[in-house]
């Protein structure tokens, strides 16, 4: 336990290695990690508690639950780690539980900054064990797993001091500075965001890039989806190809975005590159009601929503980690980009096209503040817990990035992947069976009539509702929505729309919904209720941004 950005997950994937598990509270969304280790035939089983700042005066969920986890938990004893940056508050964190519970102090970062005193003189003055250890470099972690399996710790009544450290955080002195933060965050994120849509989606602002992932993967996976074939059985290959390999192919080319925002999110704690940049631009970031973490997982989440909600979740402050959870789905994510681009080149003339899909990103970003607003109302506005001294900067440990981005995506793939697997399933139904029965035809199906039951409210738009019904493939992937295009002739219809329809189009495809994954992820941050409020805020402002959009345009044109 510890305070936020003292490096208590590095400390703690150093002590368990690949052996972790998420263990929510009961009744709540936020989690602990779990794992394990063996020292001399001892196990010892480790838990990674939520950050805790104001251990004397908790003014957050976050820190009530881990703080009454800590004192009232079956607990052999407690690890309070600190820091050259948060000494005063790690301290102040120390002397409360240390009263009542076996607790050894451990202090990171010492390759950085290191105590005057040495290890010995330490734990005298304390009245606790005090270990000194590089989480990064790893120092003396083999010395701390030796003193949990022995069961080492104390109670003591800790002196009120003050802890002289030899060595400088001049690095995150300089990054917090607002003149250095704020393009110094601004370029983290764009370059970010850059790297996502080159080395995974493919689908740039630029052009194709010819080394992204994803259009290496879907050949293959088209292949494999045609040899899915029963001959004889027309019904049969539908489900295999249209509801079970989508699914698994959804899930398939989900996996490469989940790994690069979960590496770049690890590569980014490791540094502490954020936590040094926060202090400076905290003032800039807080009129939003967002911390600068939070802003990053924004922009990530235009690259995919799923891992950046899923990355929320180890936020500090519940308000904070509902609120980025909540605003994430307003960031179109790389496939509405390629969405934006076909409905564009469909109808105007291409110098104009990458004028046209910014349109669509700036119409996310009013609704997204007016969204936000209106979220502060009901998640109330978060707690200024976040306002930390600026983290040292240090090199990375690979190995920790790698292992915390495996874990990011395996709890992807272990929670989320038959969530979209059966939802694909489920909504592939609709477009096989109609009133009449199973039908091949989709213009026959129970897809259709829904698409022809919605279509008064696209009119307005200018929308035929051989376009309007593909918005229900929103729920899957794009390749869906493309799919539904082309089975009811909604792409050659593209190109017969006015300017005014197709900017209002693209308009409703930024936020109009979430994917079952998105909305699945963002349920397990913020629970069903503020989900599905959500869903209908997003659909709302989706028609009234499309709806002005097309109103605008047509007076203009």
């Amino acid at each position: 336990m510890g305070a936020p950005d003292v490096g208590k997950s590095t400390i703690f994937y150093r002590l368990v290695g690949r052996r972790v598990k998420i263990a929510n509270y009961p009744g709540k969304t936020l989690g602990k990690e779990v794992g394990s280790f063996v020292e001399n035939g001892t196990v010892v089983e480790v838990f990674d508690l939520p950050g805790i700042f104001n251990a004397e005066n908790p003014r957050d969920e976050d820190e009530r639950l881990a703080l009454s986890d800590a004192m009232d938990g079956n607990y052999d004893g407690l690890v309070v780690v600190a820091a050259p940056h948060v000494m005063r508050e790690s301290l102040a964190l120390l002397r409360l539980v240390a009263r009542t519970k076996r607790a050894i102090f451990v202090i990171n970062m010492v390759d950085l900054a290191r105590p005057a005193l040495d290890e010995d003189a330490m734990s005298s003055k304390l009245g606790v064990p005090v270990i000194y250890v590089s989480a990064a470099k790893g120092i003396g972690i083999h010395r701390l797993r030796a003193m949990l399996a022995k069961g080492a710790g104390a109670t003591a009544t800790v002196p009120d001091v003050d802890i002289e450290f030899e060595g400088g955080l001049w690095r995150a002195k300089l990054l917090s500075r607002p003149a250095v933060a704020v393009p110094t965050l601004l370029g983290i994120l764009l370059l970010t965001l850059m790297a996502l849509l080159f080395l995974v989606d493919g689908t740039t602002p630029f052009g194709d890039s010819p080394v992204a992932l994803l259009p290496a993967m879907e050949p293959l996976l088209d292949r494999i989806g045609n040899m899915l074939v029963v001959p004889g059985n027309a019904l049969l290959t539908l489900l295999l190809q249209d509801g079970i390999w989508s699914g698994v192919s959804t899930v398939l080319t989900f996996i490469p975005y989940v790994a690069a925002v979960a590496f770049f999110m690890a590569l980014y704690e490791q540094t502490g590159l954020i936590g040094a940049l926060a202090s400076g631009v905290e003032k800039l970031t807080s009129r939003l009601g967002l911390s600068p973490r939070s802003m990053l997982m924004a922009f990530m989440g235009a690259s995919c929503n799923v891992p950046a909600i899923s990355a929320a979740k180890v936020l500090w402050g519940r308000r904070s980690r509902a609120l980025t959870a909540l605003m994430i789905p307003y960031m179109p994510c790389a496939p509405r980009m390629a969405l934006f681009i076909i409905i564009a080149a469909a109808v105007l003339p291409s110098y104009l096209v990458p004028l046209a899909v910014l349109l669509p990103y700036v119409a996310t970003v009013v609704a997204a503040l007016l969204a936000a607003a209106i979220y502060r109302i009901v998640v109330g506005r978060p707690q200024a817990v976040e306002r930390l001294p600026p983290t040292p900067v240090m090199m990375p440990n690979w190995r920790i990035v790698g292992l915390m981005t495996w874990d990011y995506t395996r709890d992807f793939l272990y929670k989320l992947s038959l969530i979209i697997l059966g939802v694909t399933v489920f909504l592939w139904l609709p477009s096989v069976f109609g009133p009449g029965g199973i039908t091949l035809n989709v213009e026959n199906s129970w897809l259709a009539v829904a698409g022809k039951a919605l279509e008064p409210a696209f009119a307005p738009m200018g929308l035929p509702w051989q376009i309007s019904v593909a918005l229900m493939g929103g729920w899957i992937f794009k390749e869906v929505v493309i799919g539904i295009l082309a089975a009811f002739g909604g792409l050659k219809l593209l190109g017969s729309l006015s300017v005014a329809s197709a900017l209002a189009l693209m308009v409703f495809l930024a936020f109009y919904s979430s994917c079952i994954a998105t909305l699945a992820a963002l349920a397990r941050v913020v629970g069903l209720r503020l989900t599905l409020f959500s869903a209908a805020m997003q659909l709302t402002l989706a028609f009234v941004f499309s709806y002005a959009t097309y109103w605008l345009v047509s007076l203009t044109g």
